[in-house]
């Protein structure tokens, strides 16, 4: 009796711990039954082994859009739905053995309370150490049954966790499916949108080549290359028959920019000839055997190595020549005819050498202000320019025969001209095809027409003169052309024509150029000084 009242008092401290003898409390409310009925809400009202709250959330995971394309978004709810339906299934076997461990524990209670009921029928004379025996082994059976209330609790309170996070993963899930719908939903109005345009486009470059003769017109770059170009246009299906048609397109008017290329040079080098090569074509002197030398009067002020700290403006201003000798005329006959013009119609007369950089001398149609300062692109010489129109090449002639070596003579700029510079050093590479990186068509090259043959110690007097390297190198005081002529000669003879002081015969090596006011002699142009 002692031992079973000892068991008795201990499960009333165990239930009065439970408050109310209820083990519902023990597992928090969540997955266990209560035995004895009394207030504590159920976790189901049915057999499913899920939260209400839970069962009514999931019923948007049948939520389904049929302008969606399903795929991951799918898989992953989908792969959810599994998740929970497995997770309410062992939550429900937990709770059926939560609930048979339950009853089988409150069973032994009452056996521990009133031995004498289950033992009525035994005999009187059954000595106490028997029932101390049976009640050890309920008190065992208690603990074990205990035990394994505990862990299932424990489990259960572990799956009413996976339960929420399963429940928060496929509500994310869910508000992410809608994100792709209404995504998916924009890319298909974008995309009809687009076919629209695709449509009306295609049906205006068609009208755009639409052509009333019926058997289309011809290709151009390909003589006698007929086709129907409307129905080819008709029955363009993908991008790359658009591609072709207009990489033939394309390579048609690349044709044409070759021929007029080709005319434009045949044309210079033509004009060129007739202009200052007259006499010697006379003499029946070849063509190629002709070649043209412009000479540059330049004044500047000369360096005194007596008053080195002199400003430049007061030293002593001296005129000697530049001779520059053009390329021969077949490699650029453009850049060439467009220097020896310039000079004919005396367009360099009064502009100045401007920069002197470490690896250039550029002369242009600007003028001196005083103080180290130039009026860049003075119109009083840059529209003599204009006006001729004889400013700018038509394009970028270059030839690889005529790099730009150290002292050889370019046009300055895209499209290059007027300016011209004289290469100081060997700039074959910065000033050749793709050296201009920071022009648009970088590959192509400045022109090179000729090289400075004469009058190298002119371009050491100048290198004498101060520079401001912070302004581009501009030269500190002027140095300015003052006339110039062209001379035309047969090649290897030149030196044959040249007195000791360097100045051309009047009575050979010269070419004749038309007189400007007419008449029938004509005269070597000998542009005066100023």
């Amino acid at each position: 009796p002692m031992s079973i009242s000892s068991g008795a008092d201990d499960d009333d401290d165990y239930n009065k711990k439970k408050k109310g003898g209820s083990s519902a409390g023990r597992f928090g409310g969540f997955g266990v039954p209560s035995v004895a009925g009394g207030g504590k809400k159920k976790f189901s009202s049915g057999g499913g082994g899920s939260s209400p709250s839970f069962r009514t959330s999931s019923a948007a995971y049948n939520y389904s859009n049929s302008n969606s394309s399903g795929g991951f978004s799918g898989v992953l709810i989908l792969l959810a739905i599994i998740i929970t339906i497995l997770l309410s299934g062992t939550t429900f076997y937990y709770r059926k053995m939560t609930t048979r461990a339950k009853l089988e524990l409150t069973s032994l209670k009452a056996q521990a309370r009133h031995p004498h009921e289950h033992h009525h029928d035994q005999v009187n004379n059954e000595d106490n150490r028997a029932h101390a025996e049976a009640v050890a082994n309920l008190k065992k059976r208690q603990s074990e049954l205990q035990g394994e209330l505990t862990k299932a609790s424990v489990h259960n309170k572990d799956m009413e966790n996976e339960i929420v996070k399963t429940h928060n993963f496929a509500k994310a899930l869910e508000e992410e499916m809608k994100a792709y719908n209404q995504q998916y939903d924009s890319m298909t109005r974008s995309w009809n949108e687009l076919t629209i345009q695709v449509k009306e486009k295609r049906q205006q470059f068609i009208d755009s080549h639409h052509h009333d003769d019926p058997t289309g017109g011809i290709v151009p770059g390909g003589p006698g290359h007929t086709l129907n170009q409307k129905r080819e246009l008709e029955e363009m299906e993908s991008i790359d028959d658009y591609e072709e048609y207009v990489q033939r397109r394309e390579d048609a008017l690349w044709d044409k920019i070759d021929l007029l290329i080709e005319k434009i040079g045949r044309d210079s080098q033509r004009e060129a000839l007739e202009w200052f090569g007259a006499d010697l074509l006379y003499h029946r002197v070849p063509e190629e055997d002709i070649s043209f030398r412009v000479e540059f009067e330049v004044e500047y002020p000369k360096f005194d190595p007596h008053r080195p700290d002199d400003n430049p403006e007061i030293w002593t201003r001296v005129k000697e020549t530049i001779t520059i000798e053009m390329a021969p005329l077949k490699l650029m006959p453009i850049a060439i005819n467009l220097f020896l013009q310039q000079v004919h119609h005396r367009l360099w007369e009064g502009c100045n050498f401007v920069i002197n950089a470490m690896h250039i001398l550029q002369a242009g149609p600007h003028l001196y202000r005083g103080e180290g300062k130039f009026a860049a692109n003075a119109y009083q010489l840059k529209s003599k320019f204009e006006k001729s129109r004889l400013d700018v090449m038509p394009y970028q002639e270059y030839s690889e025969e005529f790099p730009h070596a150290k002292y050889t003579v370019g046009f300055a700029g895209r499209p290059g001209g007027p300016d011209f510079y004289i290469n100081k050093v060997d700039n074959s590479e910065n000033h050749g095809p793709g050296g201009q990186t920071h022009h648009d068509l970088h590959e192509e090259a400045d022109p090179c027409f000729g090289r400075v043959v004469a009058g190298f110690e002119v371009i050491d007097d100048i290198n004498r003169i101060p520079v401001d390297r912070e302004k581009g190198s501009l030269l500190a005081a002027p140095v300015t052309i003052v006339s110039g002529r062209v001379i035309a000669f047969r090649r290897g003879e030149m030196n044959n024509n040249m007195n000791g002081d360097g100045k051309n015969n009047r009575d050979g090596g010269r070419g004749g150029v038309p007189p400007i006011g007419g008449g029938g002699q004509q005269e070597s142009l000998n542009v005066p000084t100023s």
